[in-house]
């Protein structure tokens, strides 16, 4: 799969050990967890449609991988390579990926898999480094779990009747610290021109 790409000092020094260390970590782990599963799905299409005020709202999302156990409940898993988000962000839905994907799962909109119960939330980071990889779970049980999940989604109603309303605005960034690195309105609100003029200021 690396292919030519091992031609390149760069991939071949730096990236090509991590990746193996990565390798060897995460077959492991498979070892050890796929005996306890029906079946692991990958980069899974889906969607929830919401009613609002202003007509119907559609959540989408593509899951990185969900588990389901023999027990039949699934197990949500984010792959990240960076930084894990903090769970203070999550709890107070700075980063609430994860859960809404759940609630997606619970409510059947996950494509080939099935309405059926969340029983864990998790980010597996596949670093390479001195530590390879580890995984984060969202919530110390499934009571947190269930939080969670009903926060998020309970969370994102409130937002969806805020933004129905005619008189809300749409700002760019409401809470800069907590902006995305890209985002695709920060041209069009010419957020760097200002942030400028303010420094000049």
């Amino acid at each position: 799969m690396f292919g030519a790409a091992l031609s390149r000092p760069g991939v071949w020094a730096f990236w090509w050990p991590r990746f193996l260390r990565v390798a060897r970590w995460f077959s492991a782990l498979e070892t050890t967890r796929r005996g306890a599963l029906a079946e692991s799905l990958g980069e899974v299409p889906g969607r929830l449609v919401i009613a609002g005020r202003a007509g119907p709202f559609e959540l989408v999302c593509k899951a990185d991988r969900i588990d389901r156990r023999r027990d039949g409940r699934l197990v949500v898993i984010d792959y990240k390579t960076g930084v894990l988000p903090r769970g203070g962000d999550v709890d107070l839905g700075f980063a609430p990926q994860l859960p809404l994907e759940a609630a997606i799962a619970e409510a059947g909109g996950l494509a080939g898999v099935g309405a059926a119960r969340v029983a864990e939330l998790a980010y597996w980071r596949l670093a390479g480094g001195e530590v390879a990889g580890e995984i984060k779970p969202l919530g110390e049980d499934v009571d947190a779990v269930r939080t969670q999940i009903d926060a998020a989604i309970a969370g994102l109603y409130t937002l969806i009747a805020k933004f129905d309303d005619p008189a809300m605005p749409y700002r760019s960034s409401p809470r800069p610290e907590h902006a995305p690195r890209f985002t695709r309105y920060a041209q069009l609100a010419r957020l760097k021109e200002w942030s400028v003029a303010a420094e000049r200021e």
